[in-house]
Formats: structure tokens, C-alpha cells, sequence
């Protein structure tokens, strides 16, 4: 007996049968075909949600989605891909997965197909960490002669920062960016590769970076001086393009706060709209902490600047975003308008913040948002927190690539 072929299902009925189900099943259901995602379309799924292991064990292997907005979660299915590993980074319906070996993969939630990527041990270490006392151009050296423990150390030091890469990855077909160190460098690997490449250091070689990105084809990084570099990963070799310079060491970009004081004072996350705009968001590395019933942050806690590389090099404040809603962590930054995230009215800057929390032995993850141009800070209900004492929590999108 033939089997039958359900993408021939008509589309009210496909649409009808998708309101019944579950949010977990109509996930799954969304990502089954074209036909079937378009059908879904009717009755939205809440995106960019929060993923987070949701079992206190080191080791679980299931997941929940959580919708701050609507405040509204779900525990995913046990996915075995998750186990003992810690998400460093998002793009889409794909994650980026470490384990305790320092093995990295790219993993898609929907359809559980697993891209491996070279080992972290390949990658090149020029600042290795001052507990080495050892000459060592790589983590495996790092590892071969560190105590048995220091791989585990390694894995929860969070010394990888963040890993992004292309769309729509294929096990023939990405490219990969990571962020990793103490003084943080950047690598890159690529399809048939079985090493990750050194991209070198900032202009100067006496700073770091701080962020990196992938946006329409290339890959970009911003430095610890706000300078932005572009690189082009598709060809033999890379090519890399100045393309906002660094912020003057002496001029005021606000009332008392100079390019100096940014470059020394502030985390500092890139992103990158549809039109071509880059916006830098700077959160002061001594800012108070997000409060469930809003608070106001102390004068410039929290900056945003903004440049268009087509017509200007350089970076300039500003408290307009058109109108969208930026989403930044360890993930590849999201930025979409505000008018599609139910109840939000403005531009918004939703943020993922590491607190030690002393009274029970580990981190907070505290997760909340900035309006930009009340300049206020909100943070998500208690219900939202009870989850986030776990492995750190990253934001998911919804796609069939």
C-alpha cells in the first residue's frame, strides 16, 4: 500500500488541525514543509522565545521555550543532542553546542540534523590563561599540560564567548565564527576544514574583542575600542574591510562621557538591520540590575549608537531604532519590528545578564529589556526566574533552515 502523501492535504484543513495541537507539537508541525509553515502562519508562534535547560542535572537533555512577553512556557521534548552540552550561540531554528570534550556542533531543534564542526581543542591560543606556565599555541597543547580537571574548568569558565554562522548551514556548506579567550581573539572554520584559522587580533594588537555578528553574508566584530571590522569567509582566504572606526579616546559622545570612558566602561553588542543601519548598544559594566517592576537606570547605564557604513564611518547616539525590538545574548542578534511582539510599543532592547547569587551557589540569569527612549529599564515576572538559576539561557528563532 502506497503511503500517503500529506503535503497534497488541503490548507484549511492543515490550518484547522494546527490550532488543536499543542505548542510543542505545532513547533514540530510548523517545520514539516513550506506548505505546512504557511498554513501555521494563521495562528502565530510566539518567536524570539528563551530556550533554557530546564533540569537542575549538569546532564539533561531537555529544553523549555519560554515567551517573556506573554509569559507563557513550554518544556520541549527530551532532545539526547542536549545532553551535557551548553548552548554558545543561536541563528534561527539552529544552535551551536559545547560539551565537556570541547566539541562543537551545530544542532537544529526542529529537525534534530547535527553539523559537526572542528574541535574547540584546534583552536589557536596567542593570550593563553595566566594559570598556564606553560608556551602553548593551542588548546590541545593548554590541555596536554593542565591538571585532568582543566578541560571541565575550561567548559564552565565560559572562555568560549559565543559562536556564530552562516544561514542556513549544511554539513557541505557554513561557515563559522567564534569569540573566544580571556582577552578575547577570533577564529573561523569552514566546511571541509578540520581546524579552526586564527583572523588575528584588532589593528593595534593592545585590544580585544567584544562582539561578533553574522548579518547578509559576512561576519563582523566590533573591538573594545568600537572599532568594526567586516569579513568576507567565502573565499580561499579571508578578507577583511575596516568598516566604522574606532571612538576618539577625547571627544564627548554624551555630557561627561568620552570615547575613552566607553571604550573602558561599557559591553559593547553589535547589530545590523535590514537597510543597512549598525547599531552599537553599550551597557555600562557597573549598571544596576533590571527590576521586575521597572526601574530608571542612572544617566547613561545604557547607550545606543548608531552609523550607516554606506555614508559615514563613524559611530553617533541616537534613541531611535524605527521602531524595533533588538534581542542580544550569546545568540546571533535579532532585530525585528515591535509591531509583530504583542503588548511592546517603541524600540526595546531585550538583554540576558549573569548575577552571582550567593544564597544558592551559582548565577542568576536575569532577563529583561530597555526602552530606549524612556531611557527605562523592565525586568520579567519572578515566574520567568526559577528556570533561569540554570544553564545560561539563550534567545531561539522559529525557522524551517
Amino acid at each position: 500500500m502506497d503511503r500517503p502523501n500529506w503535503s497534497l492535504l488541503p490548507l484549511d484543513i492543515v490550518t484547522l488541525i494546527s490550532e488543536e495541537l499543542p505548542l510543542p507539537h505545532r513547533i514540530c508541525f510548523h517545520a514539516t514543509c513550506n506548505a505546512w509553515n504557511f498554513a501555521t502562519l494563521l495562528k502565530p508562534i510566539p518567536s524570539p522565545l528563551l530556550l533554557v535547560h530546564n533540569d537542575e542535572s549538569e546532564h539533561s537533555d531537555s529544553c523549555m521555550f519560554i515567551s517573556p512577553i506573554s509569559e507563557y512556557f513550554f518544556t520541549y521534548f527530551p532532545i539526547p543532542e542536549l545532553y551535557g552540552t551548553r548552548c554558545v550561540g543561536s541563528n534561527a531554528s539552529w544552535l551551536a553546542i559545547l560539551d565537556e570534550q570541547l566539541d562543537v556542533s551545530l544542532l537544529n531543534l526542529l529537525t534534530t540534523t547535527r553539523i559537526y564542526l572542528p574541535s574547540f581543542i584546534t583552536l589557536p591560543i596567542y593570550n593563553p590563561p595566566c594559570e598556564s606556565k606553560f608556551s602553548v599555541t593551542s588548546f590541545n597543547d593548554l590541555l596536554a599540560y593542565a591538571p585532568n580537571n582543566y578541560r571541565f574548568k575550561i567548559f564552565h569558565d565560559f572562555v568560549i564567548k559565543k559562536v556564530v554562522f552562516s544561514s542556513k548551514p549544511a554539513i557541505h556548506s557554513y561557515i563559522a565564527m567564534t569569540l573566544y579567550g580571556n582577552d578575547p581573539e577570533i577564529a573561523y572554520t569552514k566546511a571541509g576544514n578540520d581546524k579552526w584559522i586564527f583572523l588575528g587580533a584588532p589593528s593595534t594588537m593592545e585590544y580585544y574583542y567584544e562582539d561578533i555578528m553574522y548579518h547578509d553574508g559576512k561576519f563582523y566584530s566590533i573591538t573594545s575600542e568600537s572599532e568594526v571590522q567586516a569579513f568576507d569567509l567565502s573565499g580561499d582566504y579571508p578578507v577583511m574591510m575596516l568598516l566604522v572606526e574606532r571612538l576618539a579616546h577625547n571627544i564627548e559622545y554624551l555630557d561627561k562621557i568620552s570615547g575613552s570612558i566607553i571604550n573602558d566602561l561599557y559591553n559593547k553588542y553589535l547589530a545590523c538591520s535590514s537597510i543597512g543601519e549598525m547599531f552599537l548598544f553599550l551597557w555600562h559594566k557597573d549598571h544596576i540590575y533590571y527590576s521586575k517592576n521597572g526601574i530608571l537606570p542612572r544617566p547613561n547605564d545604557f547607550i545606543l549608537m548608531k552609523v550607516k557604513p554606506e555614508t559615514s564611518h563613524h559611530w553617533a547616539t541616537t534613541k531611535d531604532m524605527g521602531n524595533m525590538c533588538l534581542f542580544i545574548g550569546s545568540n546571533n542578534p535579532i532585530l525585528i519590528p515591535t509591531k509583530d511582539l504583542e503588548g511592546l510599543k517603541g524600540d526595546n532592547i531585550f538583554s540576558i545578564e549573569t548575577i552571582p547569587d550567593e544564597e544558592v551557589g551559582q548565577y542568576t540569569r536575569n532577563v529583561g529589556y530597555f526602552n530606549v527612549k524612556e531611557e527605562r529599564c523592565e525586568g520579567f515576572s519572578e515566574s520567568l526566574k526559577s528556570p533561569l538559576y540554570l544553564k545560561p539561557p539563550i534567545w531561539f528563532t522559529l525557522s524551517l533552515h
